[in-house]
């Protein structure tokens, strides 16, 4: 039973308050046609509108079976509209842009009924209402009769106990009126029907009870409640709430009757994420093609541990008087800068010297075999340099003639080297001369060879240094000349002979290292290859040749006497004073080298992959290291490559910021835009809010609508935006491979591509928030009577 006490409403009216109804009274049955009549501003509509729930009292109580509504929220008059009231319109109230079954459907939808269920009873109730051959057209495409009828199907389609038509014959002609009412009146057999009209012909012939009002009073009620009788509805009312689907749903489809529109403000909106998505395309092709380079380079750049590290930058970051500490040599002098770096006379505070302890991690690698799986092979680098003459006894390495250049190198890989001439070394003492992508030969190789004159050599060096610019006459050379040359080596304790106690350098007897020399391994070169990446030519030998070098070293009087007794010069007889001598400094000038304390390690990794697990294996070494205490054992290593590509990934991704930040200008504008269209939205659709309120929408539901609107949009903005970068890609490829040899320069993730438009929705969402909670603040009565 619905009943009303002493009801009244005023409006505010040009800054009067005016009294539209004065203190009604009713009671309803539960089903009776009621028709409640009155001239323009009687107030009959307003009584309808707060019977429905649409517009809210000022003072006295709605009651509904038994319980006041004083306390009802929002949400409580959303539950009440949409379950228990159905409301029939004058100017039918139909979302054009949705189906006739979509449009009774949408009560449905916030009740939280099921698709199919949905379905079901939409489509019954436009059957029952002789819609059955209309369900799939647009309301545009009906009759206004039929569009009536569509209004009252959405109406009933809920079952609920009472159906409130404002003047629902109004804009029909007198036949169609007449199949209206006589279908209100077939519904009020079971239900309370309350019809508001100015008809009083209609209301007579069809109606059960006629109330009519007059400047908000009751003038008249043909038949009065009079029974003390309640019936309480059994029906349990749940709270309506809208699905995000169903929002979405009906902003597609009203963005689909604005399709110029929409395709317009979504390009828009796409120009920032253009820009973006081409920036990373771009940043993702640059640091993809780097680390393609870090990974071909793995043979080429090893993890490397040097057993003295020098950190270039901190030495770089200020002067030399300011990184080094200033400390006198022997004789009393200030030493110069050469002698401090030579001694190592550095303050050590400013770390820019590490050394590490290359014996231990080497004793640790052979006792922890796991790293076998990760690493082709293991390089321990001995800082051998080899005493190499030609056959006129003239020491060829370290060259005489350029700078003390080292020609022979050793021979890490082959495998990416392509054979020219000859076969490659397989004996310790054969030996490959290694070209660039040229082919030419350094002038110093060429001597070495015996193939150019040192006299012809040194004259070229001074019309160089006269003129700073001469160009070398070229010397054509024939494979033939090349394979096969011999040499001659021998050690660096050779030049030594023991005399009373201490060892005197013999170099300079002319007939003793003759003597030497022709009594010493001889090396020939076997073959010539090519390495594209080689900028000058080198002469290379075998690993093995550095392992005899050792061997035989360890053989001499003098090594052993050395080794013995760290803490004297052999050559003096004296301690070391760590100054002017140093064991290190000995040692290497002697080239005594001991097998278990290399000058470095090279782990070369068997893939990308496995260079990680280097390092993580590095890390437990040092890590059991620092638990025991020996912070001395811990080493350092490093990885050229990877800092050269790091260094190329850090400039591009700053670059990439930055260009990121002034496109986000864009970002910035288009979401104004889309604020500005989402209010035009608002506008064009007040309507539609006022019909979502009259089912029972609450204002969350109505925001969501509008935010469902701007994902679609933004979603939208975002695809085409990545669709263009894709395209625009696509000749900047095509120009890249063929200007630089380089694949998919400008590549696009598919991580990017869905943050990307991941960021459109979020800007357009953010955008749209504003004129989405304004549509939900709309009062429902106001925006029901928008045009």
């Amino acid at each position: 039973m619905l009943e009303l006490k002493d009801i009244k409403k005023s409006y505010l009216v040009g800054g009067n308050r005016q009294q539209v109804l004065k203190g009604i009274d009713i009671k309803f049955r539960d089903n009776e046609f009621t028709s409640i009549l009155g001239s323009s501003g009687s107030g009959k509509t307003t009584l309808l509108n707060i019977i429905g729930g649409l517009d809210k009292y000022d003072s006295g109580d709605l009651i509904i079976d038994g319980v006041s509504t004083k306390s009802f929220k929002d949400r409580d008059w959303d539950s009440y509209r949409n379950y228990r009231v159905g409301f029939i319109f004058q100017s039918y109230n139909l979302i054009m842009h949705q189906s006739v079954l979509s449009n009774v459907e949408i009560a449905l939808t916030l009740s939280g009924v099921s698709k199919e269920e949905r379905r079901k009873r939409a489509t019954d109730a436009l059957i029952k209402v002789g819609l059955k051959d209309h369900v799939d057209k647009k309301p545009n495409q009906l009759s206004g009769g039929q569009m009536q009828r569509v209004a009252i199907a959405r109406a009933l389609v809920n079952d609920p106990e009472i159906i409130l038509a404002d003047e629902p014959t109004g804009a029909l002609d007198s036949k169609t009126s007449v199949q209206i009412m006589d279908l209100l009146k077939e519904i009020a057999k079971d239900k309370l029907v309350i019809m508001v009209t100015h008809n009083p012909e209609l209301a007579k012939e069809y109606s059960t009870r006629i109330i009519e009002l007059k400047d908000g009073v009751i003038l008249n009620d043909s038949n009065p409640y009079k029974k003390d009788e309640k019936k309480t509805s059994e029906r349990i009312i749940n709270r309506t709430s809208m699905s995000l689907l169903s929002a979405l749903s009906l902003s597609f489809n009203n963005l689909l009757t604005k399709k110029g529109r929409t395709f317009l403000t979504a390009f828009a909106g796409s120009i920032g994420i253009i820009g973006i998505a081409l920036i990373l395309s771009l940043t993702n092709g640059v640091n993809n093609y780097a680390k393609s380079l870090e990974r071909d380079s793995l043979s080429d750049y090893p993890i490397s541990i040097e057993r003295t590290s020098y950190d270039l930058f901190g030495s770089l970051s200020s002067s030399l008087d300011e990184e080094f500490k200033v400390k006198k040599c022997a004789d009393g002098k200030l030493c110069s800068r050469d002698d401090v770096v030579k001694n190592r006379i550095i303050d050590t505070n400013k770390g820019t010297i590490k050394k590490n302890d290359t014996r231990a991690f080497k004793k640790y690698i052979e006792e922890h075999k796991e790293i076998d799986n990760y690493v082709t092979k293991i390089n321990y680098g001995y800082d051998v340099t080899l005493q190499v003459f030609n056959k006129d006894y003239d020491k060829v390495n370290p060259s005489n003639i350029a700078n003390g250049e080292n020609l022979f190198t050793e021979l890490t890989d082959d495998s990416k080297y392509k054979l020219i001439e000859g076969s490659l070394p397989k004996e310790k003492n054969e030996l490959l001369i290694v070209v660039g992508e040229n082919r030419q030969i350094n002038d110093s190789t060429l001597y070495a060879l015996g193939l150019r004159n040192k006299s012809d050599l040194l004259e070229d060096f001074e019309k160089i240094a006269k003129n700073h610019r001469y160009t070398v006459p070229k010397k054509e050379v024939s494979y033939s000349d090349i394979i096969n040359k011999t040499f001659k080596l021998v050690l660096n304790t050779d030049y030594y002979i023991e005399q009373g106690g201490t060892f005197v350098d013999y170099s300079g007897n002319t007939a003793y290292m003759k003597n030497k020399i022709d009594n010493g391994l001889e090396l020939k070169i076997v073959g010539i290859a090519e390495d594209k990446s080689l900028a000058a030519s080198k002469i290379q030998y075998r690993h093995d040749l550095v392992e005899y070098v050792i061997s035989e070293t360890s053989k001499t009087n003098i090594f052993k006497r050395q080794i013995e007794n760290k803490d004297i010069n052999v050559l003096t007889g004296k301690a070391f004073d760590g100054i002017t001598s140093s064991y290190e400094q000995l040692v290497k000038e002697l080239g005594i080298y001991e097998f278990e304390d290399p000058s470095s390690i090279s782990l070369y990794p068997k893939d990308y992959d496995s260079k990680e697990k280097i390092v993580d294996y590095i890390k437990t070494y040092n890590d059991e290291k620092k638990a025991n205490n020996e912070n001395d054992s811990v080493i350092e290593y490093s990885d050229l490559m990877k800092s050269i590509v790091g260094g190329i990934t850090q400039i591009v991704n700053i670059i990439s910021v930055v260009l990121i930040g002034f496109v986000a200008i864009s970002l910035v504008v288009s979401s104004i835009m889309i604020a500005i269209i989402t209010y035009i939205s608002v506008l064009e659709r007040t309507k539609e809010i006022g019909i979502l309120r009259a089912i029972g929408a609450s204002k969350k539901d109505v925001k969501r609508v509008f935010i469902a609107e701007t994902i679609i949009e933004g979603f939208i903005a975002g695809a085409l935006g990545i669709l263009i970068a894709f395209i625009i890609t696509l000749p900047i490829n095509v120009i890249v491979k063929a200007l630089g040899n380089i694949d998919n320069i400008a590549n696009l993730s598919i991580v990017n591509s869905a943050v990307l438009i991941g960021l459109s929705i979020l800007l357009n969402v953010v955008a749209g928030i504003k004129p989405a909670s304004m549509a939900a603040k709309k009062d429902p009565v106001e925006a029901l009577r928008s045009e």
